[in-house]
C-alpha cells in the first residue's frame, strides 16, 4: 500500500499579512521534509482572519504577490497547496480557498462565504452544503 500524506497546517495567528507569506511557505518547506503531498491552511489564513484581531485593510495587489509567493514555494516543494485566503468577486471580499497544484499552477478559487452582509439568519445544512464550494466566478 503506497502512503499518501495530507498535512493540516495547524499554525499561529499571523502577526501581520506579510507574516502569514512568511509562515505559509515555512509549513510548506516543513511539510516536503515530511513527505507530505497536500497541505491545507485554516480559512482565510492568508492575510489572517479578520474576526477579533487587527488586520490592514484588503489590499488585492498584496493577494496576487501572496499567492504567487506561495504557488513558487508549492513548486519548489512539488505538493499541492490548498490555502485558505480572501478575494475580490465583483468589488466584494469574500472569504475563498485557492487550490495551488504541485507544479505551482494555481488550478482553481473557490468562494466560500461572502463576508460583506451577515446572513439575516442561521443558514441551515441544506443551505450551507449548497454553498461551500462552488466555483468562484
Amino acid at each position: 500500500m503506497n502512503t499518501f500524506r495530507i498535512a493540516l497546517a495547524n499554525i499561529r495567528f499571523p502577526a501581520t499579512p506579510e507574516e502569514s507569506i512568511t509562515l505559509a511557505v515555512q509549513a510548506i518547506d516543513q511539510a516536503s521534509i515530511k513527505g507530505v503531498r497536500i497541505i491545507c491552511f485554516p480559512e482565510c489564513f492568508i492575510p489572517g482572519y479578520r474576526v477579533g484581531k487587527p488586520v490592514p485593510p484588503p489590499d488585492p495587489e498584496f493577494l496576487e504577490r501572496a499567492w504567487s509567493v506561495i504557488a513558487k514555494a508549492a513548486a519548489k516543494a512539488n505538493l499541492t497547496v490548498v490555502l485558505g485566503t480572501e478575494r475580490f468577486v465583483d468589488s466584494a471580499l469574500v472569504a475563498a480557498v485557492l487550490v495551488i497544484d504541485q507544479d505551482g499552477s494555481i488550478r482553481r478559487a473557490f468562494r466560500t462565504r461572502s463576508r460583506s452582509t451577515p446572513p439575516k439568519r442561521a443558514p441551515t445544512h441544506q443551505a450551507l452544503a449548497a454553498a461551500c464550494f462552488k466555483p468562484a466566478p
